[in-house]
């Protein structure tokens, strides 16, 4: 890459109602929620079916639901391109499905096509995720070709770079605002840090090298997550989903890892994907949730504490947003902490 391209990428390239009765029969239709918000009486119906379900079965209950969930595999199962890129692999018992993996095409060939990612498309979810594990150092390059070439807005980095001693995910960007770094071809320019207690948002600018056409990538990590754990707050993860929302940054796929890519990454898009439902009307079986996600990517939500926590935290959501229901979600929160480590 010249000095003057890079000098250039561090400055920055890149009806009225119908009627007042139609007016008035459409108000009573639908239920105002915090006064900006509102859901339609079959989301009423679906939010009040899930809170009678999950307070019904308890924390003990929803922990044995997992159970029959836990051991499931998908349909037709095949991994030949994961048998065939065993260095690319950050665990060689974490599988990567041939039918919904993610296919480079950015200078392919000479480099490869293979990259330990999935593409997830949920029922009711308007955004596209690409699941993935945390890179290694020998695919660093591949993952910022798979970040270029799908136009993805926004990473989501559920995990640090090294927890309890282990490293979980290789520093895949540079660290520093200003900082600058070419890998296997892809440069990657950080051009802005925001630190807050429980996120570290980069903006990032993207591009292979003698390239002039950037890509600008929101990076967030969460910091509090812990592996095969549960955040310290439900509420954060709302947030985070909030920071995401179509439109926000763009209506293009979301990239979510954590480092094996499967149980803190499943756990954020099991809550996405049920929060969405419930606001479109949709009956909620979690189970299925969970089926449908490892029908696409192999082993999606690894615990049973995730999957108790991905139902707090869409009873925290629906508590935030109709307080009528904060009784029956205080219920479940206590249940939650007396049972839950």
């Amino acid at each position: 890459m010249s000095a003057s391209q890079m000098e250039r990428l561090k400055k920055g390239g890149g009806q009225n109602a119908n009627s007042s009765s139609t007016a008035k029969k459409e108000k009573k239709a639908r239920i105002k929620v915090l006064g900006k918000t509102s859901v339609s009486p079959e989301a009423e119906n679906a939010i009040n079916a899930f809170i009678q379900a999950t307070v019904s079965a308890g924390v003990e209950g929803i922990r044995k639901e997992f159970l029959e969930v836990k051991s499931y595999v998908g349909p037709d199962v095949t991994h030949e391109k994961f048998n065939a890129n065993r260095d690319r692999n950050r665990y060689n018992d974490i599988i990567c499905l041939d039918a919904t993996r993610v296919v480079l095409s950015l200078n392919v060939p000479p480099d490869t096509d293979y990259i330990h990612a999935n593409w997830i498309k949920m029922d009711g979810v308007e955004r596209q995720f690409i699941a993935t594990q945390g890179p290694l150092d020998n695919t660093i390059g591949d993952f910022w070709r798979m970040v270029f070439q799908e136009n993805v807005p926004v990473v989501l980095m559920l995990c640090k770079c090294e927890e309890d001693g282990k490293v979980k995910c290789s520093q895949y960007w540079p660290a520093e605002s200003g900082g600058y770094k070419t890998y296997s071809g892809m440069f990657v320019n950080n051009k802005r840090v925001e630190k807050e207690d429980r996120f570290c948002t980069y903006t990032l600018e993207i591009l292979p090298e003698g390239c002039s056409n950037s890509n600008i990538v929101k990076l967030i990590q969460v910091i509090d997550w812990p592996d095969k754990g549960v955040p310290s707050s439900g509420m954060s993860i709302l947030r985070l989903l909030k920071m995401i929302a179509t439109g926000s940054l763009g209506s293009g796929p979301a990239v979510v890892h954590c480092s094996a890519g499967i149980g803190r990454t499943g756990t954020l898009l099991a809550i996405e994907t049920v929060i969405q439902r419930l606001w479109k009307g949709q009956t909620i079986d979690f189970k299925e949730v969970v089926k449908q996600m490892r029908n696409q990517r192999a082993l999606m939500m690894q615990t049973d504490h995730q999957y108790i926590f991905a139902h707090l935290s869409v009873m925290y959501y629906i508590s935030a947003k109709i307080p009528k229901h904060r009784e029956a979600v205080m219920t479940f929160h206590e249940q939650y902490k007396q049972s839950v480590p």
